[in-house]
């Protein structure tokens, strides 16, 4: 048959297999996976299993930065073991230096510390213990000190700003603070006024009140040259707080004593990390991420995830051996991370995952028990600077979580209890989504009201959520892994039909803004701005989307399969179209019906200037939260802190976004209709004075 022939023949197998695939590959299509290796994953995962991996883990205090002789040292060495046990071959651990001084990307590395006891104790008006690093480990706050100290207590109130200082002298004194923040207390009295150590109360968080014994986890930050001079803190829980706080409000002198046997050295964030390799494809690579550091207990945060990655290797080995699934065509690659930190330091090392990895998966608290920790999961997407499909391959598959099958022995019988949400930060998942990178990687998590506290403990975890969580991150990572030519159509008609859903859902928020700009007054004279910028947003929706599709093609051999999702591309652009049509009908309308004179919009000096700059960022990684207060003086950090307040509600991830599609190719304006589409309506002014800012740090060109 002459090669058009076949080229045609091919082509129309694609169409109708698209179109009919609901009916020849499952009885039930609705998942991405068949029904038969959906149960054989089903049956694999064990919530016991992994339950009792998170109490083992939760015994150690993992404060990253560790080094010889540290708990975090001793874990990693454990899972190490564990992992060659169940037969996994390439097991590795990479040691990065932690000195508080050497730099990762922009990310000043921690220093090392080891804590073997503490103790601290109210002397006058009454003798007390308050607080023992062997009794609860979080007492201590992480990279104190080792040293002793008594005398007589100064109270600061908040203790976080200068106010709180004046006329108070509390060099080589102990300070007692409320209202938690206890590494901004004791930067300001330890590091910059050389008292001796802070005490410090919980913050005012809402959700928390109800638990008067609940002691949050304050880590300091010393930088390496400050280590001599850091001293140290305790945390106290609420009830506490208040019984110090009365004994200053009736006028009495308070004297504690403390004792402190820890170090701060030179120390190291060491990477576990343990690869599959697959059999056809070994340079894509799927990768799958958990950071194993924390407090301890820590069970939630991360021992849950930590436990999940060992259970997933388990599952692989073995459903591949009895043969329930095919040797992987390609890579899967395990990492253990200290948080954040220890991400930048991996990936300055291997900066060639960026053309390796295809897709990625952080697992950060995955366990939670919805009742006691009055928590939901939830599916932090990958950002619309990186496009890819994993999004919807995870979304796909959260339907079959609620199956009966899912509940542990042990478990609770709760349904599951599921939210989409955007791209936000806060862990491992923004270094590998970093431009620099451009790996998408959402997040798996949960909220969790006693995160980063003493009472995140083992009980709180349970095996049928956890059961729930691994195998839905199973499910995601065998499909793609194994993915050949089918399973690439069934991912692109998943990601186009999402994709069609989600300009007709941005189509209805736009609806919604020109409603209420039309129905309030005070917001009719910005109109004719709101009318000019979300006509922009169908075109955007679309080029986000069809970037995403095009992402499917690295699972493609066949370029008929290619050729097909080109197809489905230029479909997104005739809806885009339509979707633009619909908002200026509904403009006009909404202008009509208001009695209001349609206008068209004079853009301003600033987007003017929006349009003509096309900034290209100068650095990788993302931009540390303190980069800023540190590498701008302070009027201008002030006049930063205050642009910021712009940002709106998604704060810090609009920031993220508008660093990652700095590229040089894209002008702000272009930029600035991006993250109000992913996001909310950004203000032009706040994008040029943070882009500015950055430009004055060195981290921009134009």
């Amino acid at each position: 048959m002459p090669s058009r022939g076949k080229n045609i023949v091919s082509f129309l197998f694609v169409f109708f297999f698209f179109i009919s695939s609901p009916f020849i590959y499952s009885q039930d299509s609705t998942y991405l996976l068949d029904k038969k290796l959906l149960a054989a994953i089903q049956n694999e995962v064990s919530g016991e299993r992994a339950w009792d991996m998170v109490s083992k883990i939760t015994r150690f205090h993992r404060i990253r930065g560790g080094g010889e002789g540290s708990d975090y040292n001793r874990c990693v060495d454990f899972l190490a073991a564990e992992l060659k046990n169940i037969g996994l071959q390439e097991v590795r651990v990479k040691r990065y230096r932690a000195d508080g001084i050497k730099k990762y990307f922009l990310w000043r590395s921690l220093v090392g510390w080891r804590a073997r006891e503490a103790e601290l104790w109210l002397v006058k008006p009454y003798q007390k213990l308050l607080a023992r690093y062997s009794d609860q480990a979080v007492s201590l706050m992480p990279y104190s000190q080792g040293g002793e100290a008594e005398g007589e207590v100064v109270y600061v109130g908040k203790g976080k700003s200068e106010e709180d200082y004046k006329g108070k002298d509390v060099k080589g004194k102990l300070i007692f603070a409320t209202g938690g923040g206890g590494s901004q207390v004791h930067r300001q009295a330890v590091i910059n006024r050389g008292a001796l150590g802070v005490i410090v109360g919980p913050s005012d968080k809402g959700s928390r009140l109800q638990f008067p014994d609940l002691i949050e986890v304050s880590r300091l930050s010393p930088k390496g040259e400050e280590v001599e001079k850091t001293g140290f803190g305790f945390a106290l829980s609420r009830r506490q707080e208040k019984e110090i706080l009365s004994l200053f409000q009736s006028g009495k002198k308070v004297i504690m004593k403390a004792k402190v046997k820890a170090e701060l050295f030179d120390g190291e964030m060491p990477v576990l990390e343990a690869k599959i390799n697959g059999a056809e494809y070994p340079d894509q690579e799927i990768i799958v991420m958990g950071h194993l550091d924390h407090y301890k207990p820590g069970a939630n945060d991360n021992a849950s995830g930590s436990a999940g990655m060992v259970e997933m290797a388990r599952n692989l080995l073995d459903l591949v051996k009895r043969g329930e699934i095919p040797p992987l065509k390609r890579t899967i690659r395990f990492l253990w991370l200290p948080e954040i930190h220890g991400a930048a330091a991996y990936l300055a090392e291997h900066s060639g995952l960026k053309e390796k990895g295809i897709v990625g998966l952080n697992l950060d608290m995955i366990g939670e028990n919805y009742y006691l920790c009055e928590s939901r999961f939830h599916l932090i997407q990958s950002p619309y600077s990186v496009p890819g499909y994993i999004n919807d391959v995870l979304f796909n598959l959260t339907g079959w979580l609620d199956d009966e099958a899912f509940y542990s022995p042990r478990g609770t019988r709760l349904h599951f209890n599921f939210r989409l949400a955007p791209f936000w930060g806060g862990s491992d998942h923004i270094m590998f989504n970093d431009s620099a990178f451009s790996i998408p990687t959402p997040m798996l998590g949960h909220a969790d009201v006693f995160h980063h506290t003493n009472l995140d403990t083992p009980d709180k975890c349970d095996p049928t959520e956890m059961k729930r969580i691994i195998s839905l991150s199973l499910a995601a990572t065998v499909l793609i892994a194994n993915a050949g030519e089918v399973e690439a159509l069934r991912i692109a008609r998943e990601v186009y039909s999402r994709a069609t859903l989600r300009m007709t859902e941005r189509t209805k928020k736009s609806f919604g803004l020109l409603h209420q700009s039309t129905e309030e007054p005070n917001m009719r004279k910005s109109l004719a701005e709101l009318h000019s910028n979300i006509l922009n947003y169908p075109q955007v929706q679309a080029r986000v989307e069809s970037a995403n599709l095009e992402e499917v093609k690295e699972l493609c051999q066949d370029k008929s399969s290619e050729k097909f999702i080109d197809k489905l591309v230029e479909n997104l652009k005739v809806q885009a179209a339509q979707e633009k049509k619909k908002i200026d009908s509904m403009y006009e309308l909404l202008c009509s019906l208001n009695k209001i004179k349609k206008e068209v919009f004079k853009p301003t000096e600033m987007y003017g200037k929006a349009a003509s700059l096309m900034p290209k960022r100068l650095f990788k990684g993302p931009l540390p939260w303190n980069y800023a207060q540190e590498n701008l003086s302070p009027e201008d950090f002030k006049q930063y802190q205050k642009n910021n307040q712009r940002e709106g509600r998604y704060f810090g991830s609009k920031t993220y976004e508008i660093i990652n599609l700095m590229d040089g190719q894209r002008n702000l304006l272009a930029i600035r209709h991006i993250v109000s589409c992913e996001y909310d309506e950004t203000d032009i002014e706040f994008i040029l004075h943070f882009v500015e800012d950055l430009k004055k740090m060195g981290l921009v060109k134009y």
